[in-house]
């Protein structure tokens, strides 16, 4: 090889790889040359020679891929030399770029890790010793020391830097625990020296500007220190053999670190240094940022590496000191200050410090630390200063938030520990330190409470004068966490949260009404906009003070808010006067949707109040007493039933009252009336309130309003207004009532969607707007009925719906190029299947029904026959092929209705679901094609339906054409290896079906094995091991593959024994005898997993035959640990 030559070629091709026209090709001439066989001695020419940086850079990175490739044909003192020979040439090159001393570095890295399990100690030591001699040396010197060294840890870690080297997870892991062991704390160890010298440094000359290039030997010892704290040690969570740990884990996360670390971490001094750079690194913000990672690892210190709990003690007690500088610095910041960048960074990184610290150790340790109430009393210092900057800073807000939250989700978590362990009465002395603690919450909680409200309502005044883009989120939902949080506290301290929020209220009502009772022209002054912003805010948090959202029958009230009412005479009830405030408010701006007032009230004032009524009749209205130990007089007279001697009826009473008028005024926004909507549905999840509702005299007009004003409504409110206000008329005390209030809906309905279809003119007008609009508007209230489905009411809505279905199948045909409303039509079929109680309904009802649909999937089927799809289109909506899933939805859900079969089993010419469901198959796998399963929710619906038609009807399946089989088999050949869990799991589900249907088929018939299964179970069989043992495998995978192998195994065992021995000749890497040797082992222990001989071919097998027991799953997880480690590379 002539050396001057390759050297112009490569560096014509490093030239004309800059610019278009030649990149590709000189691309290619850089990949030949790189992958060519001996490069090394021409690589070593090419860094010798030339001084251009993409030459050198391509010659280190050659000689990387040489030594990977042909490792074995290098002697060992070659390889010494070798590296040597880096070194000297980067220490010979100081203005060498960057990017070409890292490739130089990663080369040495990587020839070291290659040669390390062969090497001796002695040649393990080769680079550790250059760095350490690099090291003690001049600054030069030690600039390449950090930074080999930092090339090194990257190599050898498992957190996704090391180079793909063709080398089996085995290999990769038993290096890395060996440089674990042998050298990274020495590292460490050298790394913390050099940094404290330069601090050192950085001490003797105050106010001098620290940077990155000023202080590259600061920046780096600091880079390789971070490095270190970051590593993944193997004396952590144990990893499954063969995977490989990327690098998206949470940067953030904190190491369990080994008990051999002590020395070095649970060190004062080394803690000290971190706490005293900090300050001294704000100019440079890559260094800032490594210094808070950093001491964010420390403060999360916890486990092994403590020796008792008096050094537990004493470290937390550091960190506590060293915290509390942090914040006093953080807190004495101007106005100025805090508006600079990283003044947000450092304030979420302390939080972060502080809640590591906190939540790593039990109360009984942190009770134990001296500075506790100090430190604690300085942390709600901060947790108010964050308040005070979002409030003073609304554009910081964001950030300042998310460390209030920090500390927030910190403060909840210390006071449910302390009311844990005060509850633990086997510990008196814990629980005299615990009930201590609490009261010191207690002290503070308010404080930081006050400070929220008073904060939001300074936010809220900013909010109102910028137009935030609407996420369709509303502010309950959005800060939902942190309100929960708030709530948490407020309760530590009732009285003087109430007291507050009662006084604002008061206040903010007042003034409004006071606005109200003046205005005559509709105006919306400032002060206005506030005050509704104001009392949006003080609602909420009223909302979530006063109760938790209950999903169940009934929510509680909290323990603190009652025993509060118990305490106060009625009059005074501070829980009592502040719902009467609320419902003056929802008094006054429940008004005439024609006056000048209502013109200036606002929609989300609305929206909230009638928010707040529904989470409070969830708890509140008709409270029962025996739900509590003692519950307040108060509450049960002011809220109970009139059977008690409570009040609650004439509340629901006037709610009635104003859901109504505020129906009228709001019917233009439709985010209140769903709302409202809410509040009545809240009404009917609770037996005792919605029997009130049925006999209040109000309640009848109520549903002729809404009946008789649905046209003027929203359409978007159609469906949840009939779904709410059938669920509640189900319940009608009387027959005949029930009759009546269904025929009023049915009546409302069928007039309107009747009307429709019936015109005259609808075959030439069926396309319009105006027509197409009413049709989707009556599809809308006939899905409100069959999502109001029940038990108690399927005869009655059955009987009504069952006369259109003929004509919502016909309206698939009409609209056929329409698919808005054929979607309707589908939603509607595929709501009542999944709600409709076929138990309640004759043979021949549910026959028509099954029927319909039958009809309704051979209609959708003509219709779309034929029709190109514009997948561009359709993958750019919201929904992408949403017809397409909800058949697949409609599918699935009869699949899962029991019982129908048998019922039907007598009825003459019956439409069985089978029969449908097999019909529907048929005509949607031709449908589906390989782009639409790359949409992740028509995936998971299509290989569910196939996973439960496998289990449900296998001996159906196997009848199917051949071309629609191996459809499916595809399908799921597919799913093996998804990136959506739910879909490999599903997969592995049908193909367990299917391979015991094999077995016990063979079984009853010997030669009925199913030529056409065999083939893809033995597919099925190889995927499942290469996605085992070769492939990336979430743990939660394991035992539905375990069990999905052990059935496959049983349908045919000479399949597996063909499997292992391609299995083995599979690695990427050659298998020494040994290995050999260790895989077949491995592969023989498994076989004691399988179900025995006297099972297998003797009688039925069941799910329960091949299900992952304990015995097994052990059997099995040995097997995954010794087989992927060796057959899995990178």
């Amino acid at each position: 090889m002539d050396y001057p030559t390759v050297l112009a070629t490569i560096e014509k091709a490093c030239v004309e790889a800059q610019h278009p026209t030649t990149r590709e090709q000189a691309e290619k001439v850089l990949i030949d040359f790189k992958q060519s066989a001996n490069i090394v001695p021409v690589c070593q020419y090419l860094l010798a020679n030339s001084n251009t940086p993409s030459v050198q850079f391509h010659a280190a990175s050659g000689i990387t891929g040489a030594i990977v490739r042909e490792y074995s044909l290098y002697q060992k003192q070659d390889i010494q030399h070798l590296q040597a020979y880096l070194i000297q040439y980067n220490l010979q090159h100081a203005k060498l770029v960057q990017w070409v001393a890292k490739q130089i570095y990663q080369a040495i890295a990587v020839i070291s890790k290659r040669g390390w399990l062969e090497a001796s100690e002695e040649g393990q030591d080769v680079v550790y010793n250059h760095i350490i001699q690099l090291l003690s040396m001049g600054d030069h010197e030690k600039k390449i020391g950090l930074s080999l060294a930092h090339a090194l840890i990257d190599e050898f870690s498992s957190r996704g830097k090391a180079s793909s080297v063709g080398l089996t997870w085995d290999f990769h892991y038993k290096t890395k625990l060996s440089f674990e062991e042998r050298h990274l704390r020495l590292i460490f160890e050298v790394a913390l020296k050099i940094l404290h010298e330069q601090l050192q440094d950085l001490m003797s000359i105050p106010g001098q500007e620290v940077s990155g290039a000023q202080k590259p030997l600061l920046s780096l010892s600091i880079m390789l220190v971070e490095t270190i704290l970051q590593w993944d040690f193997a004396s952590g969570q144990p990893v499954l053999a063969g995977t490989f740990t990327d690098d998206e884990d949470d940067y953030n996360r904190t190491i369990v670190y080994p008990a051999s670390w002590r020395s070095v971490l649970v060190n004062a001094d080394v803690l000290s240094m971190f706490f005293t750079l900090f300050p001294l690194v704000q100019d440079d913000n890559i260094m800032t940022h490594r210094v808070r990672q950093c001491l964010i690892q420390l403060c999360g210190l916890h486990g092994a590496i403590f020796a008792n709990d008096q050094v537990t003690i004493h470290h937390i007690s550091g960190v506590m000191n060293g915290l509390l500088t942090l914040i006093n610095n953080v807190a004495s910041c101007s106005s100025d200050e805090c508006l600079q960048a990283d003044y947000a960074e450092n304030m979420v990184a302390i939080t972060e410090m502080i809640r590591q610290l906190l939540s790593f150790h039990s109360i009984q340790t942190i009770c134990a630390v001296p500075e506790r109430f100090d430190f604690l009393n300085q942390v709600a210092l901060l947790t108010i200063h964050c308040l005070n900057e979002s409030a003073k800073l609304p554009e910081e807000s964001e950030s300042l938030m998310g460390a209030f939250d920090e500390l927030l989700v910190t403060w909840v978590k210390l006071v449910q520990d302390s009311q844990a362990a005060v509850s633990d009465r086997s510990a008196p002395a814990l629980v005299a330190d615990a009930t201590t603690l609490l009261q010191f919450f207690h002290s503070i909680s308010y404080r930081i409470v006050e400070k929220y409200i008073d904060t939001r309502l300074e936010l809220a005044k900013f909010n109102a004068l910028v137009d935030e883009e609407n996420d369709g989120f509303q502010d309950w939902e959005t800060y939902g966490d942190q309100l929960i949080s708030i709530a948490a506290l407020a309760r530590l301290d009732p009285h003087n949260t109430l007291l507050r929020l009662q006084g604002l209220l008061h206040d903010r009502i007042e003034r409004l009404q006071t606005f109200l009772n003046t205005t005559h022209d509709g105006s919306h002054p400032d002060y206005v906009v506030f005050l509704y912003e104001h009392l949006h805010w003080l609602i909420v948090i009223t909302g979530y003070t006063f109760a938790d959202n209950s999903v169940g029958e009934a929510g509680v009230v909290p323990e603190t808010l009652n025993e509060l009412s118990k305490t106060q005479a009625l009059a005074q009830d501070q829980l009592v006067n502040i719902f009467s405030n609320l419902m003056s408010l929802l008094d006054s701006v429940s008004l005439d949707s024609h006056s000048a007032q209502a013109i200036s009230c606002s929609p989300q004032v609305a929206l909230s109040l009638f928010w707040f009524l529904e989470r409070w009749v969830k708890t509140y209205l008709f409270v029962n007493p025996s739900d509590y130990s003692s519950l307040s007089p108060n509450l049960l007279q002011s809220y109970g039933e009139p059977s008690r001697g409570g009040k609650g009826s004439s509340i629901l009473e006037f709610l009635i009252t104003k859901l109504r008028i505020n129906f009228i005024m709001w019917n233009a926004d439709p985010d209140v009336l769903v709302q409202i909507i809410g509040l009545l549905n809240a009404f009917g999840q609770r037996a005792s309130v919605r029997d009130a509702l049925l006999q209040s005299e109000h309640f009848p007009p109520l549903v002729s309003f809404f009946i008789d004003h649905l046209s003027v409504l929203p359409e978007v409110i159609h469906n949840p207004l009939i779904q709410s206000v059938t669920t509640i008329i189900s319940y009608a005390p009387s027959e005949q009532l029930n009759g009546h209030y269904f025929g009023l809906i049915g009546g409302a309905i069928e007039s309107r969607f009747v009307a429709v279809l019936h015109d005259k003119s609808f075959q030439e007008r069926y396309q319009t707007q105006e027509v197409m609009t009413q049709i989707m508007n009556g599809l809308e209230m006939f899905n409100g009925l069959a999502l109001a489905l029940t038990d108690i009411n399927t005869p009655a809505i059955f009987n009504f719906i069952s006369r259109f279905l003929e004509s919502f199948v016909d309206l698939v045909r009409i609209y056929r190029n329409f698919p808005e409303v054929q979607i309707l039509v589908l939603n509607l079929f595929t709501d009542l299947t999944k709600n409709l109680e076929f138990a309640t309904l004759s043979p021949d009802q549910v026959s028509y029904f099954h029927a319909s649909v039958l009809k309704l999937l051979q209609t959708f089927s003509a219709a779309n026959l034929g029709n190109k799809r514009a997948s561009a289109w359709e993958e750019a909506e919201d929904e992408p092929y949403n017809d397409v899933s909800v058949v697949l939805d409609l599918l699935i859900h009869l699949l899962e209705v029991r019982g129908v079969d048998s019922m039907l089993a007598q009825t003459p010419n019956a439409v069985l679901p089978s029969t449908v469901v097999f019909s529907g198959i048929n005509i949607l796998i031709p449908m589906i094609k390989d782009n639409m399963l790359r949409i992740p929710r028509l995936c998971t619906l299509y290989i569910r339906l196939i996973s439960r038609l496998v289990e449900s009807y296998p001996e159906r399946l196997v009848e199917l054409p051949s071309d629609l089989l191996n459809n499916l088999m595809v399908s799921l050949k597919y799913g093996i290896d998804h990136d959506i869990l739910e879909v490999s799991h599903l997969t592995f589900q049908a193909i367990i079906a299917l391979a015991l249907y094999a077995c016990n088929a063979s079984l009853r018939n010997p030669n009925e094995y199913l030529a056409t299964l065999r083939p893809h179970l033995d597919e099925f069989l190889k995927l499942t091991f290469e996605q085992l043992l070769f492939k990336r495998l979430d743990m939660e995978l394991v035992d539905v593959a375990g069990s999905c192998v052990l059935a496959l195994v049983c349908a045919s065992q000479d399949a597996y024994t063909r499997l292992i021995q391609e299995l083995l000749g599979a690695s990427e890497t050659p298998l020494t005898p040994d290995l050999q040797q260790r895989l077949s082992g491995s592969f023989q222990h498994l076989s004691e997993a399988f179900p025995t001989q006297d099972i297998v071919g003797q009688r039925e097998l069941t799910q329960r035959d091949v299900a992952m027991t304990t015995a097994r799953r052990e059997i099995f997880m040995r097997f995954l640990m010794g087989v992927r480690g060796v057959l899995r590379v990178k």
